[in-house]
């Protein structure tokens, strides 16, 4: 079982199919996290390269129409940076290593601990096909599908989608444990 990095950044990735509540989970989670004093960062995984993070009438936006390859815009209490390039998620968690959490939504396939997102009761067969699962966020009843995946889901923690701040707290919780068991 992958366990959580005892030094910061921790890193958590939510995974699931698509509209299994993974923004919303991540968003609870974050707002949790900085309320008990962590700096958060969050990976969102764009597999079909859609967003646009800049918009027509603004000077950064006809920055990039006429080919600058990196936009960077500044103030005193904002940075965004916007490169026509992709990034490698190891590069990208280097250059968030001074946060306290990364919390990656997506990836399904990188090699850090993994909450699973379950709507439907298909979508547990990514507990088959992914590695690193520690937890499984459930939005169907949790005594059932527990019952249904045991010999699949030994040992991973079972959550309700609808209690995300105890999910939270069990994310904390995991952190001082491993720090305490680095000691």
């Amino acid at each position: 079982m992958s366990e959580i990095r005892s030094t910061s950044p921790h890193i958590i990735q939510i995974v699931g199919y698509k509209n299994s509540g993974k923004s919303t989970l991540i968003a609870a989670l974050t707002r949790y996290l900085t309320s008990a004093g962590r700096r958060v960062a969050v990976i969102k995984h764009d597999g079909h390269d859609h967003f646009e993070m800049d918009h027509e009438g603004t000077d950064s936006y006809s920055f990039a129409q006429a080919g600058a390859d990196a936009i960077v815009v500044m103030s005193e209490k904002r940075t965004a940076l916007i490169e026509r390039q992709a990034t490698p998620l190891e590069n990208m968690i280097k250059y968030l290593s001074a946060y306290d959490w990364i919390l990656i939504e997506g990836y399904k396939l990188a090699p850090y601990p993994k909450l699973i997102m379950v709507r439907e009761e298909k979508d547990l067969s990514l507990i088959e096909t992914l590695q690193d699962v520690i937890g499984i966020v459930s939005w169907l009843d949790l005594e059932h599908d527990k019952r249904e995946c045991m010999e699949d889901s030994e040992g991973l923690v079972w959550h309700s989608v609808h209690e995300a701040e105890d999910i939270a707290r069990w994310l904390v919780s995991r952190e001082c444990h491993e720090e305490k068991r680095k000691l």
